[in-house]
């Protein structure tokens, strides 16, 4: 009756561990993904190696991530926390927009992982797909919003065009992480923010 009653709760404890084994594996993984792209960048990127630093399997690996440009992506995309504004100032709330790329750059060699999943989204279809979905959610949509409450306030105008605003927000980002390889300069999200209102300032 012991033998008996000691098998379920083997089973029990495997099942409460799998999830956090699993969650620690993907951790673990996705730490290995950016030690990769600040040492070897993404035109070099060895699976094999990002396995061998997080002690897990290649299955695994191509197991979560058919794609290995979205294993890059989502490393990088996890280092950009929210950046919530505060009060009215649409200034702030569109800062707050490009803030996480400012945190995440000047933080260690964040700037050097953005780089790469930038590039891997540049070369693979489907990191470019994953990148552009997060983008649309996370900067292109909530930008939509501030810039309608504008509008209707008259404070820009109303002609404007949302792809070329969020352009004119971003693309000084990648140019600096791209050509110029470094990190954003502190109080870049803000001044950024301003450049775009004053161009579309009604």
């Amino acid at each position: 009756m012991a033998d008996a009653e000691a098998k379920p709760k083997k089973k029990a404890t495997r099942r409460r561990q799998g999830p956090r084994r699993s969650e620690a594996s993907r951790a673990a993984i996705l730490d290995a993904t950016r030690e990769e792209l600040t040492t070897n960048g993404w035109r070099k990127f060895s699976v094999d190696g990002v396995a061998r630093s997080a002690h897990a399997s290649k299955q695994t690996i191509y197991r979560w991530w058919p794609a290995t440009g979205n294993m890059c992506m989502e490393a990088a995309t996890t280092m950009l926390q929210p950046a919530p504004a505060s009060g009215p100032d649409p200034v702030e709330r569109i800062a707050a927009l490009v803030l996480p790329f400012e945190v995440a750059t000047r933080t260690g060699n964040g700037h050097a992982v953005l780089r790469g999943a930038l590039m891997a989204a540049a070369d693979e279809k489907e990191a470019g797909e994953t990148w552009r979905t997060w983008m649309k959610s996370n900067v292109r949509a909530p930008l939509r919003l501030i810039l309608a409450e504008l509008a209707a306030k008259k404070k820009v105008r109303r002609d404007y065009d949302l792809d070329e605003a969020v352009n004119l927000l971003v693309s000084p980002a990648w140019h600096n992480l791209l050509i110029m390889r470094a990190p954003l300069r502190d109080g870049f999200s803000k001044e950024q923010a301003e450049r775009l209102l004053k161009v579309l300032a009604a």
